[in-house]
């Protein structure tokens, strides 16, 4: 009797080993991943290690092995990744079926969906009170995330606070929470309100950002924010209040409910692009048009199928009718002029003029591609007030043309 007690006994402190030894071996190889996205996020780094601690069971779990999954993040309505299937705790019928879980590329990939997760803005009621804690107070956070209902076990807060206090993992939030002090200098505590259209990632900019304050607010390169988004330009281009900034790349499809958009005044093929998070080549593949055509207003633009009958476009180098004409403006025959081009790229190629060569003394001088709601926006202006600065009473212009944009 007393020897298969002692075996048992044995047995028992081996695992207890083991399992201390499998923890600090996650906490090492994950450690610097916690502190980078404590960084990005605010969610303190210590949380986000006992949470994947226990959720993976320090990551040999054959969610954590085969899905890369250290949160027991679920599929949700909106993904479309990969996914893989398990018993957990759903029910259909009063019996227990199979729950579909997200499937990562990387570990990397998870503690960044799990970081989004929290900080989704659609999720504020719920967890947006969390971030006015302070980063140190591991404590606070357990808690709050069990009051949230982010897990059914009524001790997880008590379960957090122990393994983050017998691996010391607070040490991780003190050490770098002045960096992240100095960070949210510039940002509201919490999130960096990231919110989503068409599953793609995207902020609104703030007053006076330009593409630079944005990019490096969001830890985005400035040459990826310009090619993620068609309607900058430059790296100091000035951002509208309240617009849309994508911090990836949009999609070719568009996964919403909508159907079509109508094209409004001032609105162009660039803007619904930016509006519901689609490719402005796809945009334009499915609604029949060239890179060159630019639709008439109230028509259809197709977000989804394609239209039955050709979209009417407009010439958009027609000289709009002016009681004033401008000065100095130079006269083109439509023969003469190339064709119009809505991607960046094409505008590039297509003219002489760089970028600083358009604003001289708050004029600007019309290129390939420049449309009146783009330079609109460009200089922090609505359409009617660029149109009435240049007495215009049309939406349409022309390359060389000369604009009053202060």
């Amino acid at each position: 009797m007393f020897r298969n007690l002692l075996i048992i006994s044995l047995l028992f402190s081996f695992c207890a080993m083991s399992t201390a030894q499998d923890r600090q071996a996650y906490i090492i190889q994950y450690q610097d991943i916690a502190v980078s996205e404590m960084l990005r996020s605010g969610i303190p780094a210590s949380i986000k290690l006992a949470q994947a601690i226990l959720e993976s069971n320090a990551g040999t779990s054959a969610l954590a092995i085969q899905a890369n999954n250290h949160f027991g993040i679920k599929c949700g309505g909106n993904w479309n990744g990969k996914t893989y299937h398990r018993a957990d705790d759903d029910y259909r019928n009063g019996k227990l079926v199979k729950s579909c879980f997200r499937e990562f590329n990387s570990v990397l990939e998870c503690y960044e969906a799990h970081s989004d997760f929290l900080t989704d803005s659609g999720k504020a009621g719920r967890y947006g009170s969390l971030f006015a804690l302070d980063i140190t107070d591991y404590k606070g956070w357990a808690k709050g995330l069990s009051q949230a209902g982010y897990a059914t076990d009524p001790k997880y807060a008590s379960r957090l606070i122990e393994l983050i206090e017998r691996y010391e993992l607070y040490r991780f939030d003190n050490e770098f929470a002045n960096q992240l002090a100095i960070k949210q200098q510039m940002v509201s505590p919490g999130m960096l309100n990231i919110l989503y259209q068409n599953e793609v990632k995207y902020a609104l900019a703030f007053e006076g950002d330009n593409t630079r304050t944005f990019a490096d607010r969001y830890d985005v390169k400035v040459n990826q924010i310009r090619k993620y988004n068609d309607d900058i330009f430059s790296n100091d281009q000035y951002l509208e209040l309240d617009s849309k900034v994508y911090l990836e790349a949009k999609k070719s499809k568009y996964k919403g409910s909508r159907k079509y958009h109508v094209l409004r005044e001032g609105e162009d093929m660039t803007y619904v692009s930016q509006e519901y998070g689609i490719k402005l080549n796809s945009l334009l593949k499915r609604n029949r048009l060239q890179p060159n055509e630019m639709p008439m207003p109230n028509q259809k633009i197709y977000l989804k199928g394609k239209p039955k009958s050709s979209i009417r476009t407009q010439d958009p180098y027609e000289v709009p009718p002016q009681t004033n004409p401008t000065p100095d403006a130079p006269h083109y025959e439509k023969s003469e002029v190339v064709s119009m081009a809505y991607t960046k790229e094409n505008m590039a190629n297509v003219t002489s003029f760089t970028e600083d060569d358009t604003t001289h003394g708050g004029m600007h001088i019309v290129v390939q591609g420049d449309t009146l709601f783009g330079i609109a926006r460009r200089y922090g202006l609505s359409l009617e007030e660029l149109k009435k600065k240049n007495k215009l009473n049309a939406d349409t212009i022309f390359v060389g043309q000369k604009l009053i944009c202060q």
